[in-house]
């Protein structure tokens, strides 16, 4: 947790709400949402990336178009050193494999979600780990996402939202040339790139790159826009709950999306294939807010559900959907 926490007005907070839905939205669109002029919010929002609450743009890809599969990898640390340590996170933030990397609180150490092709290729990441750092990571446990739902940080404004971006499901590839690889590049970690801006470095008009992007859009390789937000430097903290339940079809999926879409601190739900079904991942500016929804989750779901675990996330060291970008 951060100790100095940064303060933030109304403003501010309707910007980062405004840049977590859309982080691609014209500066001219944005101030007007906020009831700002262009310069005054662009000014604010270049504080907040001073101040690094804004960490990034990056852009929402599913990955799962490109012919992958995600999975998270939740690692103990045994006999580990400040050094040890150091060389792991390294390790991951690097790893062309790696969605989101943090470390937690718990049972775990560790939370890596990794994008791999099958099993195999996925086992053949977790051999090269284990030969990498031997006799330094164990109890470790993979969970088989299905398909993973976003939420925007409605609590910002301390209001419920509707909107729910989901990426996963079965792979399967779709057509891209060699152009849109080069988008894909280039906004993948700066989202805020306008379509002009694109097109000089691509030496191609603002229309062509207007065009293809929207059409990765329409076929679901981008799902959306988002900005990479330091929620611990204004107090909030990052809590998750791994739930397995007695069954898991199709009525009860529909229950937990009803449950979780309008709450304005759940981020994430994730269901599962193993060894749990669903996690759900919550900010919020005291641990009780969380503790308050699983207690309304457990009453919601009655006995149904057999077991659970919590973990509290401590740093987020990386966040990148196209982590592979570059060896497209």
């Amino acid at each position: 947790m951060q100790q100095n926490i940064i303060k933030l007005d109304k403003k501010d907070k309707q910007i980062l709400f405004e840049l977590d839905l859309n982080a691609r939205i014209p500066l001219t669109k944005l101030a007007k949402k906020v009831n700002l002029s262009p310069q005054t919010t662009k000014y604010r929002i270049e504080q907040l990336e001073k101040k690094g609450i804004i960490r990034g743009y990056v852009t929402f890809f599913d990955v799962t178009k490109f012919g992958y599969l995600y999975y998270r990898l939740y690692i103990r640390y045994e006999n580990v050193t400040i050094k040890d340590e150091k060389r792991i996170i390294g390790y991951f933030k690097k790893h062309k494999n790696v969605v989101w990397f943090v470390s937690t609180s718990g049972k775990w150490d560790l939370e890596i979600l990794f994008v791999a092709r099958n099993f195999i290729h996925f086992n053949n990441i977790l051999k090269e780990i284990y030969e990498k750092f031997p006799g330094k990571l164990h109890n470790n446990v993979a969970s088989v996402s299905i398909v993973s739902y976003h939420h925007p940080r409605g609590y910002l404004l301390n209001k419920k939202t509707d909107v729910q971006i989901s990426y996963g499901g079965e792979p399967k590839k779709v057509k891209i040339d060699d152009i849109d690889k080069k988008i894909i590049k280039l906004i993948n970690q700066n989202a805020r790139l306008t379509n002009t801006e694109i097109g000089i470095k691509l030496n191609l008009n603002y229309k062509t790159i207007q065009a293809r992007i929207k059409r990765m859009e329409k076929i679901g390789i981008i799902q959306a826009y988002r900005t990479w937000i330091d929620f611990f430097k204004f107090g909030s903290s990052y809590h998750k709950s791994l739930i397995k339940l007695k069954k898991f079809t199709e009525k009860e999926e529909n229950k937990v999306l009803t449950f979780c879409r309008p709450h304005p601190n759940i981020i994430y739900l994730i269901t599962c294939v193993w060894p749990w079904d669903v996690e759900i991942e919550v900010e919020s500016q005291t641990e009780k807010t969380f503790l308050d929804i699983l207690r309304s989750f457990r009453k919601l779901m009655g006995d149904l559900i057999i077991d659970y675990e919590t973990l509290t996330i401590s740093v987020e060291y990386k966040l990148n959907y196209c982590p592979f970008s570059k060896d497209l």
